[in-house]
Order: C-alpha cells, then structure tokens, then sequence
C-alpha cells in the first residue's frame, strides 16, 4: 500500500489523500477545493497530481468545500467511482458544490474580463452547474457507526467527528498479503460540549492516522463564553456607539451557531431591541437541512426541538 498526500499538507486547505492498494485500487480521501492562497490558489486547482478516472472510491469526510469542492472537477475529468458519505453530507454536499460552481462560474467571468484587457488567453472555470450536479449520483450514503464493505479486502467505517452536521472520521480495514491494517482518517474534528453537536465519537486503535492538525498548537476558549462575549459586542457597537455589527460567517455551522447565541440571548433577555438579519439564502438552506438531522444534535438540542415539535 502506497499514501500520497495532494493538498492539505503544509497549508490547510484542498484536503486530498490517495491511498493506492497493491492490487491497484485506489480509495481517495477527500476532494477539496484549495482556497484563499492568493495567486497560488489557481495553479493548485488546476492540477490533481494523479487521475481522476483511476480513482475507484472516493470517501468524503464532510461537506465544506475545503474537503469537497473538486469532486466536480474530479468527475468532470474522468471519476466515474462511488463516493461515499453520510447522508447529512451528501445533503448539505449538494447545496455546497452547486453554490461553488456559480462562484467558479462568476469569478471566472470577472478574471477573464482583466485578461481580455491584457491580452492573455482566457481561463476556463473548474466545473460547472452541471458537473456539480451529475456527480451527486455517484454517491452512496452510510451511517455513523455501521462497517461497510466496499469490496473483497476493504472495508469503510464513519464515526461521528462533532464539526458540521454529517461530519466524520474514516475508518479503513485493508485486508492484503494476509494482513489487515487499519487506518483513520480525522477529517476536521468538533470540539467537547459544542453547543449544538454532539461531541466527537472514540474509535478503535489504528495502526495510521492522518490528521488534520489546523489548530494542533493553538488553545481554544471555553465554548461557554462564546454568548457572553457576543452580548458584549453587541451592547458595545449598537448600544454604546449606535452602530451596526456586521459578523462574517460560514454558512454552515458557524451561523446555526450565532443564531442559537442570540436565541439564547433572547430567552435570558439579554438581546437588545435592535433589529438582526441573516443576509445569506446559502444559510437558510443549510439550515434546512440541519433540520432533518436531529439526532447528529447533542442531547440538550434534541430536548429543545422535542418541545418544539410538541409545542
């Protein structure tokens, strides 16, 4: 077995990890889009450093686009394998890679008007809505916690990683010259007592791991302050200096996050009567889906849509 690492290795970003069998499968781990490298970003997207119609299996840890957001490319260049994923993923995965591609299409658009001025040759956009959309029949859902056999000698595991909904760690059991080995694969990992997910799941010993390690030297603040600081700055830019507080964030995860905070802040009325928008339709929908997931939520979340669904 040979392990060849196409992105997120010394940046943290366009995750893609090939393991090549000695019968010569090959299972990719991740499909992601390089981003925000500036003008080294292009160049980075434009190759995969192997061939997309080699790849038999592609195992999606979750559906941010830094893990997933080539998959059209990959298709769009030959990848006709399965790609497998939890159901929350390819869900969420599929709004995702549709709103990549307009961004691809658009920013391909804008790039090519300067070139046209320069004189230089136009670029051509990494996919497009179609790509995005064809290659979501290639995927096959699994749930948490369940070993999969993909065929003879590979096996596939997901356990709940707490990041996004549907995120996971992957788990691999390579059956070959009478030998198993066992490795997993950590995609990005959730923190302990997150407000809203569950905490990430324990596994099994694994002879390898392939870790993402983004903040593996950083120390995170206790998530209990996350309300308080944002009452804070809230009270601080609306109140004090009658201004406006614009807070950028993912669409996935990290808004579902803010609007718990403020409907927390609420309940304790702790919220200023001031007015809040979420001016993101990629949000909306993303919460959406979180919606259809409510067990992947911790347990206290759970209890608050019970009562909900009772009420």
């Amino acid at each position: 077995m040979n392990i060849s690492f196409h992105g997120a290795a010394r940046t943290v970003t366009g995750s893609k990890h090939l393991l090549t069998l000695n019968s010569g499968k090959k299972i990719l781990l991740d499909c992601g889009l390089f981003q925000g490298m500036g003008k080294d970003t292009m160049p980075l997207n434009a190759e995969f450093g192997f061939d997309p119609a080699s790849i038999h299996y592609l195992v999606l840890s979750h559906a941010h686009i830094d893990h997933s957001g080539l998959i059209p490319k990959l298709y769009k260049e030959g990848f006709r394998g399965i790609i497998y994923a939890t159901p929350a993923t390819k869900e969420l995965g599929s709004i995702l890679l549709e709103d990549s591609a307009t961004i691809q299409r658009d920013d391909t658009k804008f790039i090519n008007k300067r070139r046209a001025k320069q004189g230089l040759p136009p670029y051509e956009a990494l996919y497009d809505l179609e790509d995005a959309a064809e290659v979501l029949n290639l995927f096959k859902t699994i749930p948490y916690g369940e070993w999969t056999k993909l065929e003879d000698g590979i096996e596939l595991l997901f356990t709940d990683a707490g990041h996004i909904i549907g995120s996971a760690a992957v788990h691999l059991r390579i059956h070959e010259n009478g030998k198993t080995t066992r490795i997993s694969f950590s995609g990005d990992v959730g923190r302990y007592n997150d407000a809203i997910l569950r905490a990430p799941a324990t596994f099994d010993q694994a002879d390898y791991i392939i870790l993402e390690s983004t903040y593996g030297n950083k120390l995170h603040n206790e998530v209990f302050g996350t309300i308080d600081a944002l009452e804070k700055w809230i009270h601080h830019t609306c109140i004090e200096k009658k201004g406006k507080l614009i807070i950028p964030a993912f669409s996935v995860g990290r808004t579902q996050e803010l609007l718990y905070a403020l409907n927390q802040l609420d309940l304790e009325n702790r919220l200023p009567k001031v007015p809040f928008y979420v001016d993101s339709p990629l949000s909306r929908e993303a919460t959406a889906v979180l919606k259809n997931y409510p067990s992947y939520f911790n347990k206290k979340i759970q209890k608050v849509m019970e009562h909900d669904e009772g009420a």
